[in-house]
């Protein structure tokens, strides 16, 4: 049938015949022949009896609170306040990729524009894979003020985005947009009841009588964040004549002041100070001890609360509250679901300035969205929560191809309907044109890059789906970056750092348009997987681009094994102990180099920290390099920083690896070290470094 058609036209004409298909399914169903409507009868009563159990064990609202005040137009070089603080430069890129934010987080996705559609739709859908029910839309009125008209523009946005994966959304007015006019001169203060008035008004007018609206007993929420301007009273005087009548939901401390229904909870921070697990349970647990039965307060779930504010510059931090890699999210969500409230916040998906964010991240992924999945019960596969980033990303590559941009409209559909299967379908037909595609980068001096091509979400274990984890599905990916130009081309396998447990993968700009094809990894994370699950992944990796990457114009003989700190120790036990490569059937002979950037050569961290041994005591076994000193090794670069900067005696231990490299007969083991640098600042000088060791390498092969 499809014989004459290409790839992507005969996808597009199976699609069409699907839809087809399904539409007779629904006409089957809705006007079934008389001789099985009995079965359909039926098989409904036990649908009924299935559903009646789920919603009793999922009936409280799952919400996610979210700031639509993001500005970002990279190819303008302009940024928002809210990426900045008047102190960073976004435009400043760093080595590994990312761009110079006020922020200790950093998003999966990049920095994006609130009013980007595209983004709005991938963000939604990854709350809709997550199981999250809806969002709390942090707003500041109607009012042309600061950016607040910007802010309201991207909440109507947002809002048809949330209808149409059929989510529910609610209001939290931002009342401190009142005290912001009185300030500017604006308005007087004597009129802050009516601005005030003013706003919610519209917000009844527009959201409140939508079917996707949340509403508490038939009556429409209104979260207010204060209030500040509307306290003494002035919150219940704006509202008495609202109709319909909202419910408002105040900050739990000034909730007597405003004149609020009820409360909301809110990571409690304060005077900063740093919070103790059992300091910050005792402070929520005393605002939901506070409830009636009439309306109790709305519980709140964070994973952590790290400011910004005192390094800009603009102020005093509030305190902090330690993630304890992924505790505190899980405790107060517990906490959270405990309480008799039928709805639970989530603070935040997107406050950077705060360090409350639950949304991907290069530092930790999906870890958040897929604790939350399990918590609430959502029927997603850990693996598929990628597929709205990878959907995006694609989007922005091919924006250009009308004939893609339709099939990717498609598949964005389809994950609105939760049609999962057919999304990875369509996405994964799209990728099969890659290869005519030039490279692209937002991250970079150039974006569109026809000399080079840029292979993306490539599954290195895919070879082996019958043992395929979902973890694995979604962490053991790599990308692959390489010229056009020629067929023998020097490969770089690049591993990111993150002491094991945390970060992404990247291909770092000084190794961009260096002639050679960069292959850069993710791999699996402690705790939830131990040691040497992750060393088998680097393997894998290594493994799967012997076997593979003369098809993206690289050398099998030119192949080096390069990562930073976790990555560096990665690179050097799959090049030093050969029984992760044998699994794969190959072999560190196979390897032309190996340039670990500031790697462990003692037992890692982060395996002594599985074993219960405090970081501070030394051991070398069978999971530290040093542990393989041998003189039968692929050459090797070790590279740290300033033994003064580094960390916990990195250039020490180091120092002692490359010693008794030499004193076994090693003939090609070299130390550099980099004065003036500590641990995180190393990677930049040592490109340059690892550059010319690759030419040095190879020239002598020849």
């Amino acid at each position: 049938m499809y014989e004459n058609l290409s790839g992507l036209e005969a996808l597009r004409f199976a699609l069409t015949k699907r839809q087809v298909e399904l539409k007779l399914f629904r006409k089957c169903i809705y006007n079934p022949p008389f001789m099985i409507r009995p079965f359909i009868i039926l098989s409904s009563f036990f649908l009924w009896v299935f559903a009646s159990v789920y919603t009793l064990a999922s009936e409280k609202v799952v919400l996610a609170h979210y700031m639509p005040w993001y500005s970002a137009n990279p190819e303008l070089g302009e940024w928002g306040w809210h990426w900045t603080m008047d102190h960073t430069d976004p435009s400043e890129v760093g080595w590994n990729g990312k761009r110079t934010i006020a922020s200790h987080d950093y998003p999966l996705i990049g920095l994006y524009d609130s009013g980007d559609i595209l983004v709005l739709e991938c963000q939604v859908q990854q709350m809709k894979l997550a199981g999250i029910d809806g969002v709390v839309i942090d707003w500041y009125g109607i009012h042309d003020l600061n950016d607040y008209r910007i802010i309201h523009e991207n909440t109507k946005k947002l809002v048809s985005v949330i209808k149409r994966a059929g989510l529910q959304f609610a209001i939290c007015f931002e009342d401190r947009a009142i005290l912001e006019a009185v300030k500017k001169g604006m308005i007087k203060e004597s009129v802050a009841i009516n601005r005030g008035r003013e706003s919610i008004q519209w917000i009844a007018q527009n959201w409140f009588l939508e079917d996707a609206y949340v509403q508490i007993n038939g009556k429409p929420i209104l979260l207010v964040f204060g209030p500040l301007a509307l306290n003494d009273g002035k919150l219940k005087k704006a509202v008495e004549k609202i109709d319909p009548k909202p419910v408002t939901f105040s900050l739990h401390h000034l909730t007597k002041s405003g004149g609020g229904d009820s409360s909301f909870a809110w990571p409690p921070v304060d005077g900063g100070k740093r919070l103790s697990e059992n300091g910050w349970k005792k402070s929520l647990q005393g605002i939901y001890d506070t409830g009636s039965e009439r309306l109790n307060p709305i519980p709140i779930a964070f994973p952590a609360y790290r400011d910004f504010y005192q390094n800009a510059g603009i102020g005093k931090s509030y305190g902090s509250i330690p993630d304890r890699d992924g505790q505190t999210w899980k405790d107060s969500l517990d906490l959270a679901i405990s309480q008799p409230s039928p709805i639970i916040q989530l603070a935040t998906w997107n406050d950077y300035g705060e360090g409350t964010v639950i949304e991907p991240t290069t530092s930790l992924g999906y870890r958040y969205l897929y604790e939350l999945s399990l918590k609430i019960g959502s029927q997603v596969k850990e693996g598929d929560l990628a597929l709205p980033a990878e959907l995006l990303t694609l989007r922005k590559r091919t924006k250009e191809n009308v004939q893609i941009q339709e099939l990717l409209n498609q598949a964005s559909d389809c994950i609105f309907s939760s049609r999962i299967e057919e999304a990875e379908l369509i996405i994964k037909k799209v990728k099969e044109e890659e290869k005519n595609l030039p490279a692209y980068f937002e991250n970079g001096p150039v974006m569109t890059d026809p000399e080079y091509r840029f292979y993306s979400d490539i599954q290195y274990r895919e070879s082996i789906p019958q043992n395929q984890t979902e973890y694995q599905k979604l962490r053991c990916r790599l990308d692959v970056y390489g010229p056009v130009e020629g067929n023998k081309n020097p490969v770089v396998i690049w591993f990111h750092g993150g002491g094991i447990s945390r970060g992404n993968r990247t291909i770092p700009l000084p190794l961009r348009k260096k002639g050679m094809v960069v292959v850069s990894a993710n791999y699996r994370f402690s705790p939830r997987i131990k040691s040497p699950a992750y060393v088998e992944d680097a393997a894998a990796v290594v493994a799967w681009t012997l076997k593979n990457i003369e098809n993206y114009g690289g050398s099998t003989n030119g192949i080096f094994v390069s990562g930073h700190s976790a990555g560096g120790y990665l690179a050097s036990m799959v090049g030093l102990d050969s029984k992760y490569l044998k699994a794969f059937g190959c072999s560190p002979d196979q390897l032309a180099g190996l340039v670990p950037f500031s790697g462990h050569t003692i037992t890692h961290f982060t395996v002594r920290k599985e074993r219960g041994i405090p970081w501070s005591q030394v051991v070398v076994d069978e999971m530290g390099p040093l542990f393989h000193v041998n003189k039968n090794t692929p050459p090797i670069l070790l590279i740290t920083g300033d033994r003064e900067l580094e960390l916990f005696g990195r250039y020490e231990e180091t120092a002692y690896f490359w010693r008794m490299m030499k004193k076994v007969g090693n003939p090609a083991v070299f130390l550099r070290e980099i004065k003036g640098f500590d641990h995180g600042g190393m990677p930049k000088p040592a490109f340059p470094l690892l550059l010319d060791f690759v030419q040095v390498c190879l020239s002598k092969k020849k």
